[in-house]
């Protein structure tokens, strides 16, 4: 199945009309734009802030997309085959524009790499699953 995203040209975060906001997280907040089950849709905006490493965690169902709309963050990718492992298999350095996914069943998490707001984009399937985290979310500096 091919997947096209949408291309977007310039975004006011304080103008989005929101499907949803979730301010549950202790790395930034969430701003739902599309939560579609008859789709199987969910379009996001992540607000990060600055200096948060989130939790290590992983989806049972949904893949995602990640895109890079301003500022650097890292994506922090386990290996599949080894997930207890203590270190990632890789750190995806990712800078405005850069586009990552990341299938079903992988831990990953997400750390600010500035010192300021990050905003990412993060296109997956509908939203309906809990995520499993395997380690909590923290404060780096």
């Amino acid at each position: 199945m091919k997947t096209e995203f949408p291309h977007i040209f310039a975004i006011n975060i304080d103008d989005l009309k929101a499907v949803k906001r979730d301010g549950g997280h202790k790395w930034g907040y969430e701003v739902w734009s599309i939560n579609d089950k008859e789709h199987d849709t969910c379009c996001k905006f992540l607000i990060i802030y600055p200096g948060w490493l989130s939790s290590k965690h992983k989806h049972n169902t949904k893949w995602e997309h990640f895109q890079v709309l301003s500022g650097e963050l890292n994506l922090h990718i386990w290996d599949i085959d080894d997930p207890d492992s203590q270190e990632p298999e890789c750190i995806i350095k990712m800078e405005s524009g850069a586009q990552h996914y990341i299938p079903e069943n992988v831990y990953h998490r997400f750390e600010t790499a500035t010192k300021q707001f990050v905003l990412l984009l993060e296109v997956s399937g509908y939203e309906n699953e809990e995520t499993v985290k395997a380690e909590p979310s923290k404060e780096i500096y």
